[in-house]
């Protein structure tokens, strides 16, 4: 039963239900016809809505082009403060009654109604409201209705889009979670992600799909940027980061708070938490903003030095500021107090009563801390010498660290332990990242079968495909094993098998699987668990495997991530961070890590740092930390000033001071190198008062002279000095035995194996010396000459004794050595070894005869450079591996911290009977002598000499005792086969004695590079002439070990080559490409080749260049690009046809050791590069559209590029050289750095949702491919307000603001620029003549409008109007493209109304407007060379010559012009492709709205025309009989013509044309059919038309100058001739009568009669004259292969407000409703279709296409299709707010004209 619903004071409630209807009812209770609906209804119609449907309904039965007011309403239902009738407008109140209105700019303005704007938590709190309703059972009657379909939708852009997106996508995902047909672990409900101020967070994540996209400041979403599933979380700009990111790619300010004098090139400036800086600046200009909302809040002041300056945004809210201005960290209002963070942001949960607020604990950390993004550190008062600090994050943050306390110690103000704060420690949790399952298996096996097992286990999985699952719709294939899938375990006789899967969630795209829940159901049910006990059975048989235990899939996060709190999304470590076991932990001391989301720190590369370092710019040298004076790689100078005493004193190269050498005196570093060779003795070091010692000198002299005495004396070992007589002495004392006193502990034998090792536990040296002064200082030289430190540090021979310490110094170790092997006949020198061995102990071996040695210095194998085949890291002491650590995988590299050899110097020969009892020299091994032939020896002629270059080398020393020369060589020849890396030998005599020097070399052979051809056999390069030198021989028999892959490149310009082969002409091209591939396998140093004709060369000209680098590689071979910055131009090195090319060996085989090959590197750019000049751009900024066709790659070899900076810069300024690139992506391949170069390839438009309220545009760079640089320069082409005009002089325009919205830009305008002489007087009925104006002309404002019928005297048109204007962005980097637009506007026409000002800054393009002459001062003709007609095409022509001729001088890009025009200017234009004198280059592409080249009154044949020009002269009284066609009487009408004054002509002619038809109008004169197929200029074509314009329409104002002049039955007359024109150019009867058929064009007499007639009469002229004209030339042109593109904008509200003087599509076109004179007259529906119109347009000029890019959010801007040939109803755009594609405009209707039509008029098959 239906019960009213009633309003609380009784009336009936305006809406009423029963059941799931409900309708509207008035105050009566009666139902509103056709307000019934199911399901709610929201409201009633109110009463403007009411008042409108009224008035519109009148309309529909009034005259066509008839005017009335029809209401504008809001979509609430109220009033609109501004109403309009046409060009008439006028404000109303809430009740619509009319008001006084205010005038802006010549328009009317009115008083907007202000409105609150909810506040997002607002918006969180009605949501959580709504999902509590819904959730309870209660049916969802607010503002949202959830369909079926809409529950079906993946997270999509077009579902984010929307002001209720977010609310949406809670309620869908909630009804998702909470649905009772399923379990879904992993489903969850989005809830928006706030911040404690209940604002938006700009990355907002729906944990349950694993998607994140990004919001503005009050949550709208930001097209494009929703991501599929990915490791990183979006990172989203701030309000700051995307104007500033606008104002790069568009120009325009967004919403900026900037003074309005500031530059067009100004940026707003950022912090680097994304807020507005608070002083901002724009060239001369200073001013302080809001940090969050970059408001202006004042001007700045200069400070002292005059500097801009603001105060600190504490002091300019008005809060509680430190005396440097930063917030206090306790803030206080009237009732409560809290802790602030140092941006001045409320901690979450320290509010407190303000009586209580004295007890919060809010310092300032005493330790050095960084400034917490996104958090606060709160400190407590320090205690003990202590102060405890939390660090808190903000709302939505979680503490990325694995504590949250830390401690400062106060005194040293260090954190103490190994934690402390960081910066970056507050991150957003984003997504779950991977996904894993597992299996846990026993087999009943022996664990014999572990061998093996594992790697089998694998590979079968793999091969089975239990690796990896096919996606269920693509099909493409995850993988899920890793090398920790498969792990054994053997427990007694039951071999444990785990199997675990693991992938990462990025690799399920969300459109097959849109949930977490998905993927773990589609990896439950997949086959990946039932084949593994299959598996199991044939691989180890009889092992009857058992499932153990296995687990579903979970989630967790992927190495560099941890899991949030929750536990439901991960968290990235941040920089100075790494992750382990799933936590984020400091990096260690010595480490750095300057990324986020890494699994490692990197070393420092000199220096170390303290924990938790971010950038290698914390890894400091001790010397740098301690602030003394280093070199330049940091290392200490030896001289150091102490800045407190200012004395001078030495430190050693460990930075230790050298106490004794303190002096008054200026010390220098090479003094200080002296004293350093000495070191002072400790006391207990001494043995005083000894009576047999040596003293080498006594002197009396000062420190320096005393040690310097002894440096130079090789037997000096010690001074002593003391003060004798107030004379310092020193005594010099010799290396005798007799001075030195070592004691042991009781030797013990054996060692770690060795059995005759000799083990001391201690020993101790001591200094004797004669006397004991009191102030007795004696300093010990650190090494002695008797024996000479060798730079090599092994030996190869075992040594003779080994004597072991476990507790001594080295410097006694040392001398306990070097006195044994004194005292020892046999032998020859020692190796001193520290190690950490048995707890850590010192090895001395005593050496005899050593055969060679080896691991000098600096090797190649010791500095780092590369490997060699030797172990350099220790020394033989006959000690047994099992002897060494357990953990020690190699004793030399992990437990050797010191190893030296010295050899005695100068020392005879041993007695025979000594040598004796010496234990005999180790034989060396057998020497082949075959060895030699695969070696070639070199003369001074095969090689080249430089001294100056220091070669990688091996250095080996071989014993004459040991070798003789032979011998030497054989052994030199054999260590260099046995090094991969050998190609040269050289042996000669050493630099010490009784020693062969073995050098061993890679190859050093360069054959010169791309800039630098060697068109000769390359020579090797040595340092030393050769002596003894050999070099190894290439091998080139064997297969090819490497599969080399083509380069997909044309050209090399920056390459290496190290042999250059010429192929005889006898060689087939398999055999040379074979040879040539062996070549390179040989070659550790060679990563491809080049197999390429040199046309240059001699004989066949076939060459193999063997290439140490690939280098620079450009022009490539697949690259579809029409635009290029390199020369690809064929070169005489031609690359092709296959097998010609260029080959690279795969990466993975190029050598580990590139510091052995030659050196190479990337070329020096010619300039500097400066990202001063650059801004690398977000993810957001950048969109990936394949089919980008204006782009240049270059590769950059790998080997070249690492230095990433220098590689981006080399790119950089390869963009910089070419005048036209832009932009710069940059990315790694596996071989490469891949830049790619772009043009200008910004795309800019529509960027709001359908239903937003203040429609916006945004652009974006498009790029080929992804990348994760891009970098976009920055340089704009300068503002230019005055240009001058060759031949003419200097045109002055102006720079001016140009408004969107909120948004700003500059535009430089010219405007009233002359482009041919005034066509008055004689150049009446003449061509248009060259402009004649010289000196200055100022272009400032417009000039009047060409004269048109309907005008009146008192216009403000003129006949000197022959001018254009100019519109120019200020943001343009490079000449962009041109818009030339006929047009003439109405006399005393506001011209605002098409002021190219805004689609040029919106389009990035240059906008030229221009009047041409039209009716008969443009097309009258009596067929005689008097009065030939066609002016006003020659008018069109002159401005096209202008612009090419002139519009670069004002960033006009005149090789890519595009012409349109308007209405009957449309056609006129549409000529112009038919003509031979418009050829292309002056214009690309054509846009015609109203007009087409097949309307049926294009043009007039001579007779019809002649006719014309003698009616015009019989009205005027010009004809004074009848003209015959003789030259002197058209003279004689001609001359008449011209002298009478233009408004008498004028209204003659008005008055012919209101009784006139549209085949009597003025037309240009064409003697021939204007359809010839074969004359077509086939250019893009954009066309279309507007329901609101029809010839009736376009005659409002010649019917209205009728009128005026009282002539009655005008209107009958005109509407008489439209009907006539319904039979065609020969005025068919029976086609007219067929027309009124058709179109219902009888009517009875009444008044309703008649207005039925107009409407009637209107549709048959437009679709006649206009629309299908349209479509047909559509089709003919999509027929000859052009590219087409169809509009047409039906009856909109809109048109009931608009100035119709202009088309309402010409107006959307130019951006009329964004104008400030039109803004109010316009919707936000209207608004955005303008919007989307002018960046269809400009996108069309700019490619020919009015699509921006493939990818652009069709839900924000749909597709425009193209009209395809052959298409029997094309596809057109409907400008509606809609956008909507449609098929068959007007098809029927069309078909009449077109297929009917000729059948009843001969005549008319001929003009179709």
């Amino acid at each position: 039963m239906y019960l009213p619903s009633c309003t609380p004071g009784g009336g009936f409630r305006e809406v009423q239900c029963r059941d799931d209807e409900c309708w509207c009812v008035d105050s009566l209770g009666q139902e509103v016809i056709g307000s019934r609906t199911r399901g709610p209804r929201r409201r009633c119609p109110s009463v403007c809505e009411r008042e409108r449907d009224t008035a519109l309904k009148r309309k529909a039965k009034m005259a066509a082009s008839a005017e009335i007011h029809i209401p504008e309403c809001s979509e609430a239902g109220d009033f609109l403060p501004l109403q309009c009738v046409g060009a008439h407008c006028f404000c109303v109140n809430a009740e619509g009654k009319q008001t006084p209105a205010g005038s802006a700019g010549g328009a009317v303005t009115c008083a907007m109604p202000t409105a609150e704007r909810r506040q997002s938590a607002d918006e969180v709190t009605e949501f959580r409201q709504e999902v509590e309703r819904i959730i309870s059972g209660f049916s969802l009657t607010g503002r949202l209705r959830l369909s079926q379909s809409e529950e079906e939708l993946r997270l999509t852009d077009r579902l984010l889009m929307g002001s209720d997106a977010a609310l949406r996508l809670a309620l869908h995902s909630t009804l998702q979670a909470n649905s009772q047909t399923q379990q879904r672990s992993y489903q969850q409900p989005y809830t928006p992600q706030c911040d404690a101020q209940g604002g938006w967070l700009l990355t907002q994540c729906h944990l349950s799909t694993g998607q994140c996209w990004c919001v503005d400041e009050v949550g709208m979403y930001i097209p494009g940027s929703l991501t599929s599933r990915s490791l990183r979380v979006t990172k989203c700009l701030s309000l700051c980061q995307r104007s500033g990111l606008d104002a790069l790619l568009s120009g325009w300010l967004r919403r900026s708070g900037a003074p309005s004098g500031v530059l067009a090139s100004y940026r707003p400036q950022c912090e680097e938490d994304g807020s507005f800086s608070v002083l901002q600046t724009g060239g001369a200009l200073s001013w302080c903003v809001h940090p969050q909302t970059g408001q202006s809040v004042q001007s700045a002041a200069a400070n002292s030095t005059g500097q801009p300056t603001c105060r600190s945004l504490c002091e300019l809210q008005g809060r509680r500021c430190r005396p440097d201005g930063s917030f206090a960290p306790l803030q206080c209002d009237v009732t409560s107090c809290w802790c602030a963070s140092e941006a001045g942001q409320e901690v979450m949960g320290t509010r407190a009563p303000r009586q209580a607020g004295s007890a919060l604990t809010c310092d300032r950390p005493l330790c050095p801390a960084p400034s917490i993004t996104h958090g606060a550190l709160l400190c407590r008062s320090a205690a003990g010498g202590h102060q405890i600090c939390e660090l808190v994050c903000h709302h939505g943050y979680h503490n990325a660290l694995p504590v949250s306390s830390f401690l400062c110690e106060a005194d040293s103000r260090q954190w103490e332990g190994n934690n402390k704060p960081l910066g970056g420690a507050c991150q957003a949790s984003g997504p779950l990242q991977s996904v894993s399952l597992s299996q846990l298996w026993s087999l009943s096996s022996s664990c014999s079968h572990l061998v093996g097992l594992q790697t089998v286990m694998f590979s079968s999985m793999t091969s089975r495909g239990l690796c990896s699952v096919q996606l269920p719709l693509s099909g493409r294939s995850v993988s899920l094993c890793d090398d920790s899938s498969v792990r054994l375990q053997c427990d007694g006789q039951v071999v444990m098998v785990t199997l675990r899967w693991t992938a990462s969630v990025s690799h399920f795209p969300a459109s097959e699987l849109p949930d977490l829940q998905d993927i773990a159901s589609y990896l439950n049910a997949s086959r990946l668990l039932d084949g593994v006990r299959e598996l199991l059975d044939q691989i180890v048989l009889g092992s009857e495997p058992k499932l153990v235990s296995m687990t579903t899939p979970s989630f967790s996060c992927l190495p560099g991530y941890q899991l949030d709190g929750a536990g439901e999304g991960c968290i990235i470590c941040p920089a100075g961070t790494f992750s382990s076991e799933g936590a984020c932990l400091l990096c260690p001391q010595g480490t750095y890590q300057d990324e986020e989301g890494r699994d490692s720190c990197n070393k420092c590369p000199t220096g170390s740092s303290h924990i938790g370092s971010s950038s290698v710019d914390q890894c400091v040298t001790e010397c740098q930390r301690r602030g003394l004076r280093c070199s330049e790689g940091g290392d200490f100078l030896l001289a150091q000033p102490d800045i407190l005493s200012g004395r001078w004193r030495c430190v050693s190269s460990e930075g230790a001071e050298l106490e004794w050498t303190a002096s008054n005196m200026t010390l220098t570093d090479e003094e200080c190198s002296v004293l350093s060779r000495f070191q002072a003795a400790s006391p207990s070091e001494l043995l005083v008062g000894a009576k047999d010692t040596e003293v080498l000198q006594m002197m009396t002299s000062d420190l320096s002279a005393c040690v310097k005495a002894c440096a130079v004396e090789p037997s000096c070992l010690h001074v002593a000095l003391y003060t004798e007589d107030k004379h310092t002495k020193c005594e010099l004392y010799s290396t005798h035995t007799l001075n030195t006193h070592c004691n042991t502990s009781q030797k013990a034998s054996g060692f770690l194996g060795n059995p005759q090792a000799e083990v001391f536990d201690w020993l101790s040296c001591s200094l004797r010396l004669r006397g004991g002064a009191s102030d007795l200082l004696v300093i010990r030289k650190k090494g002695t000459q008797s024996f000479v430190k060798m730079r090599m540090m092994k030996v190869v021979s075992e040594v003779f004794r080994t004597l072991v310490f476990r507790e001594a110094s080295l410097t006694d170790a040392h001398r306990f050595c070097l006195e044994g092997c004194s005292q020892n006949s046999c032998c020859d020198g020692f190796i001193l070894n520290r190690n950490d061995l048995d707890g850590g102990t010192l090895l001395c071996g005593l050496l005899r005869n050593p055969s060679v040695l080896m691991c000098g210095d600096q090797d190649w194998d010791m500095i780092g450079q590369g490997k060699a085949n030797r172990i350099c890291g220790g020394q033989k002491f006959n000690i047994t591996d099992s002897s060494l650590p357990a953990d020690s995988e190699n004793m030399e590299e992990s437990i050797i911290s010191f190893q030296a050899v010295y050899l005695k110097t100068g020392s005879a020969p041993a007695p025979v009977s000594a040598a004796a009892s010496c234990p005999p020299a180790e034989p060396g091994a057998p020497l082949d002598a075959s060895v030699q032939l695969k070696f070639e020896a070199l003369s001074e002629d095969d090689v080249l000499v430089d001294p100056q270059r220091k070669l990688p080398a091996l250095n080996f020393w071989l014993n004459k005792k040991n070798y003789n020369s032979q011998n030497a060589l054989l052994w030199c020849l054999t260590r260099c086969e046995a090094e991969l890396q050998c190609s040269l030998a050289d042996l000669r005599d050493g630099d010490s004695e009784g020693f062969f020097s073995c050098v061993l070399m890679s190859d050093s052979r360069v054959c010169g590079a791309y800039d630098k051809p060697l068109r000769k056999p390359c020579r090797p390069l040595l340092d030393t002439r050769p002596n003894n030198t050999y070099m190894k021989k290439t091998d080139l028999s064997g297969p090819v070990k490497s599969f080399y892959d083509r380069i997909s490149f044309q050209k090399m310009v920056a390459y290496s080559v190290r042999s250059r082969i010429s192929l005889s002409e006898n060689t087939p091209l398999s055999e040379g490409f074979m040879a040539c591939e062996r070549r390179c396998d040989e070659d550790p140093c060679c990563r491809g080749i080049g197999f390429v004709r040199d046309t240059k060369s001699s004989g066949a000209g076939v060459v193999c260049l063997a290439l140490i680098s690939l280098g620079v590689q450009t022009c490539g071979e697949g690259d579809r690009t029409n635009w290029r910055t390199q020369d690809c131009k064929p070169s005489t090195v031609q690359s092709s046809p296959e097998p010609f090319g260029w080959y690279q060996k795969p990466v993975h085989q190029w050598t580990p050791s590139p510091a052995l090959c030659p050196p190479f590197s990337l070329p020096a750019p010619k300039l500097n590069t400066s990202l001063d000049s650059w801004a690398r751009l977000a993810d957001s900024a950048v969109s990936v559209d394949p089919s980008v066709t204006s782009y240049n790659v270059i590769h950059v070899s790998r080997d070249i590029a690492s230095d990433r900076d220098e590689t981006r810069d080399w790119c950089l300024h390869a963009c910089q050289e070419a005048e036209s690139c832009t932009s710069v992506s940059v990315s790694e391949t596996e071989s490469a750095t891949r830049c790619i170069l772009y043009p200008d390839t910004r795309a800019c438009g529509l960027s709001s949702a359908p239903d937003s309220s203040n429609p916006t545009s945004s652009c974006k760079l498009l790029i080929r491919e992804p990348a994760p640089q891009v970098y976009l320069r920055t340089v704009r082409l300068p503002l230019v307000t005055s240009v001058s005009i060759p031949g003419r002089g200097t045109l002055h325009g102006i720079a001016t603001k140009t408004a969107l919205g909120s948004d700003r830009t500059t535009v430089v305008q010219f405007l009233g620029v002359p482009y041919a002489r005034p066509p008055i007087g004689s150049l009446r009925f003449a061509a248009a003549q060259p402009a004649d104006w010289t000196g200055t002309w100022s272009a400032t404002k417009p000039r009047p409008p060409c004269i048109q019928p309907g005008d009146l005297p008192t216009s403000g048109s003129s006949e000197d109007c022959l001018y254009l204007n100019v519109f120019s962005s200020a943001s343009r980097v490079e000449p962009v493209p041109v818009l030339v637009f006929f047009f003439n506007p109405r006399a005393n026409q506001d011209a605002g109304l098409l002021d190219g000002s805004t689609l040029a800054a919106m389009g990035n393009i240059v906008v030229v407007t221009a009047s041409y002459r039209t009716a008969a001062l443009g097309f009258l003709s009596t067929g005689s060379a008097g009065l030939h007609g066609n002016y006003g095409l020659s008018d069109q022509e002159a401005v096209l010559r202008w612009v090419h001729a002139h519009i670069s001088l004002v960033g006009g890009d005149s090789s890519r012009v595009t012409v349109g025009a308007e209405r009957r200017g449309a056609d006129i234009l549409s000529l112009h492709l038919l003509s031979s004198s418009s050829l292309p280059p002056l214009f690309q592409r054509m846009i015609l709205m109203g007009g087409a080249v097949l309307s049926p009154a294009l043009v007039q044949s001579v007779s019809s025309s002649r006719r014309q020009a003698l009616n015009l002269a019989e009205e005027l009284g010009c004809l004074t009989s009848d003209l015959t066609n003789d030259h002197a009487s058209d003279i004689s009408v001609a001359t008449c013509l011209r002298e009478t004054p233009v408004h008498t002509l004028n209204a003659a002619q008005t008055k012919l044309l209101a009784v006139s038809g549209p085949f009597q109008s003025w037309a240009p004169v064409a003697p021939v059919s204007p359809v010839a197929l074969s004359s077509l200029h086939r250019v893009d074509l954009l066309l279309g038309s507007s329901q609101s314009d029809g010839l009736i329409s376009r005659a409002r104002h010649i019917k209205d100058f009728e009128a005026l002049q009282g002539r009655a039955g005008g209107k009958e007359a005109f509407y008489q001739a439209l009907s006539r024109s319904l039979g065609g150019v020969t005025g068919s009867g029976l086609l007219k009568e067929a027309a009124a058929w058709f179109y219902s064009l009888d009517h009875s007499p009444s008044p309703a009669g008649y207005n039925l007639f107009s409407r009637a009469l209107d549709s048959a002229t437009r679709d006649l004259f206009i629309t299908c004209p349209s479509l047909w030339m559509a089709s003919l042109w999509a027929n000859n292969k052009a590219n087409v593109f169809l509009y047409h904008q039906p009856e909109s509200n809109a048109n009931n407000r608009a100035d119709v003087s202009i088309p309402l599509d010409v107006q959307f076109a130019f951006g009329t409703p964004h104008h400030p004179i039109s803004i109010q007259r316009f919707s936000p529906s209207a608004r955005r279709v303008s919007l989307a119109l002018m960046t269809y347009m400009s996108s069309f000029i700019r490619s020919g296409n009015p699509n921006p890019s493939l990818v652009w959010e069709e839900s924000v801007l749909p597709r425009w299709m193209p009209v395809r040939a052959a298409a029997a109803a094309p596809f057109y755009l409907q400008l509606s707010p809609a956008l909507k594609q449609q098929r068959g405009l007007r098809q029927n209707a069309c078909s009449f004209w077109k297929q009917l039509a000729p059948k009843l008029s001969d005549k008319m098959g001929a003009d179709l």
